[in-house]
C-alpha cells in the first residue's frame, strides 16, 4: 500500500462550537461536517496555550511551551533545539509543502517574509510571518525576501485557488505533505461581500455565557456576524478542496486534518479574542478523514497540540523523535480505543514579551475527566469548572467546600505534570 498524502486545513481563531456538526445554530458547514462524518471528530480537542504563535511552535515540535521556548506572540521558534515536523517527514519520503500564516520567526504583524532559518524542512514555500489582512494578503515565495507579492482577492479563496493549481502541477513519484494555514476565521472578521451580507441582519444565538446587557453587545454580534460569514467561506474553500482530491483520485488517498490554534472569546464570560483556558478559547475543532484507516465516529477522548505531531507519525508508522512531549493518539484516531489522553495541560505566559504588564494573564491548568483546574499568578484569579453540569462554565466552585477534595486532587495531578516536563510555574495554593 502507497504511503498516504497528507493534507492539513489549518485555521486560525475557529472555535470547536462553531460547526453545525457540532450543533450550532448559526452556521452552516456541509463540507467540514462531510469530513467529520467521514473520519473522526473528537469533541475534546484543546489548544495547550491558546495563542497563535505558542500553539504552532507545539505544534511543529510536540513540546511544550515551557520546553520549545515560545511563550509569547513574538518570540522566535528556535530551529536547532529540536526537529520539526516537516523535517521529520522529509527524512522518511515525503515532499513537504507549507502555504499561509507562519508567525514562528518572532515578526510583528504585518509581517511578511519569514527567513528559511526558522522554517526548515519545506520543500516548496509560499507564505509570510503574521498578516492580519484578508484582502490583498502579501507574501513570499521560496527563500528570497524580495520581490514580495500580493493576492488578488480574499485570502482564504486565493490561497486555495493556490493550492488547487499545485496539486494539478505536482508531479514527482513522492507522497506529499501539505499544509495550508489560513488566518480566517481571525479578526478583522471580513469575508467577501455575498458571504458578509448573509449575516448583516442574521439574528444571531448567542452563547448562554455572554451577557445580554453588557455595554459591548451590539460590538459582540457584529463580531459574531462577521466570524460566521468567515466560517461559511471558509467550508465552501473546502468543498473545494474537496472536490479537487476527489477529481484527481487522491481523496482516499489522503489523510485530511481540519483543526484550528485556538478559538474566540466573542463576549462569553464578557471577553474578546483567545489566551484564557475557557472553552470558547481553548477548545479546537479537529478532524481527521482517511476511509479504510479512519472509522467514522465522534469521540469525546481528549487531544491536544503537543499531540498532533506525535499521533500523524503515528498513524504513518513513522519513529517519534526523542524529544517530543506530546503522546502519540493514533489507536483512538483510527477507532482501536478510546483513550486519548489522561489530561490537558494548559499554560499561559503572556501574549508580549513584558511579563510585567500581563503577570494577570498567567496561568497553568489541566483538563482533567469533567474537571477544569486553573491556576493564576494571582490566586483570587483561580477558577475550577466541572464541565459535566456546566458546559457554559458559569460556576467558579474553587471556593465552595463541596469540591475542595477535588481542588486538591487536581492541584497535584497539575503540580506532577509540569514537574514531569520541568516547567517551574509556582502552583499558588487554590
Amino acid at each position: 500500500m502507497p504511503k498516504p498524502n497528507i493534507l492539513w486545513i489549518f485555521t486560525d481563531q475557529h472555535r470547536a462550537s462553531a460547526m453545525s456538526c457540532a450543533g450550532d445554530p448559526n452556521v452552516q458547514t456541509p463540507h467540514i461536517d462531510r469530513l467529520a462524518a467521514e473520519g473522526i471528530r473528537f469533541t475534546n480537542a484543546y489548544a495547550n496555550s491558546p495563542m497563535c504563535a505558542p500553539f504552532r511552535g507545539s505544534l511543529y515540535t510536540g513540546q511544550y511551551i515551557s520546553t520549545h521556548g515560545v511563550n509569547c506572540l513574538f518570540k522566535p521558534l528556535d530551529p536547532n533545539k529540536q526537529p520539526l515536523l516537516p523535517q521529520v517527514l522529509q527524512d522518511n519520503g515525503y515532499h513537504t509543502s507549507h502555504m499561509g500564516k507562519w508567525h514562528l520567526s518572532g515578526g510583528d504583524c504585518p509581517s511578511h517574509f519569514v527567513s528559511p532559518y526558522f522554517r526548515p524542512g519545506w520543500d516548496d514555500w509560499m507564505g509570510w510571518e503574521n498578516s492580519n489582512r484578508p484582502f490583498n494578503t502579501e507574501f513570499g515565495k521560496g527563500d528570497m525576501p524580495i520581490p514580495l507579492y500580493t493576492m488578488d482577492g480574499y485570502q482564504t479563496d486565493v490561497m486555495t485557488d493556490m493550492f488547487l493549481d499545485w496539486l494539478k502541477e505536482y508531479n514527482e513519484d513522492k507522497p506529499w505533505f501539505h499544509v495550508m494555514s489560513y488566518e480566517s476565521p481571525h479578526p478583522p472578521n471580513q469575508a467577501p461581500d455575498e458571504y458578509m451580507q448573509r449575516y448583516e441582519n442574521a439574528d444571531i444565538q448567542l452563547r448562554p455565557n455572554v451577557d445580554l446587557n453588557d455595554p459591548k453587545i451590539d460590538g459582540y454580534i457584529k463580531t459574531h456576524q462577521g466570524y460566521y460569514a468567515q466560517i461559511c467561506n471558509m467550508d465552501d474553500n473546502v468543498g473545494r478542496i474537496i472536490k479537487a482530491l476527489e477529481d484527481q483520485g487522491q481523496l482516499d488517498n489522503t489523510i485530511i486534518f481540519y483543526f484550528a490554534d485556538h478559538g474566540d472569546m466573542m463576549g462569553s464570560h464578557g471577553r474578546r479574542n483567545k489566551e484564557v483556558a475557557e472553552q470558547e478559547s481553548s477548545n479546537i475543532p479537529f478532524l481527521v478523514r482517511c476511509p479504510g484507516l479512519i472509522k467514522s465516529q465522534v469521540t469525546d477522548a481528549f487531544i491536544s497540540c503537543v499531540d498532533i505531531m506525535p499521533s500523524l507519525l503515528g498513524l504513518l508508522g513513522i519513529d517519534i523523535p526523542d524529544s517530543v512531549e506530546g503522546q502519540d493518539c493514533s489507536d483512538t484516531i483510527c477507532g482501536i480505543d478510546n483513550d486519548g489522553t489522561d489530561s490537558v495541560l494548559f499554560q499561559f505566559d503572556r501574549p508580549f514579551f513584558s511579563f510585567k504588564e500581563h503577570h494577570e494573564l498567567h496561568y497553568r491548568g489541566i483538563r482533567h475527566g469533567p474537571w477544569k483546574y486553573i491556576v493564576h499568578y494571582f490566586p483570587e484569579r483561580n477558577r475550577l469548572y466541572n464541565l459535566d453540569e456546566d458546559p457554559y462554565e458559569m460556576h467558579n466552585r474553587i471556593h465552595d467546600d463541596k469540591y475542595q477534595d477535588i481542588a486538591s486532587e487536581l492541584h497535584e495531578h497539575l503540580q506532577h505534570k509540569l514537574n514531569t516536563i520541568k516547567d517551574d510555574f509556582i502552583l499558588r495554593t487554590h
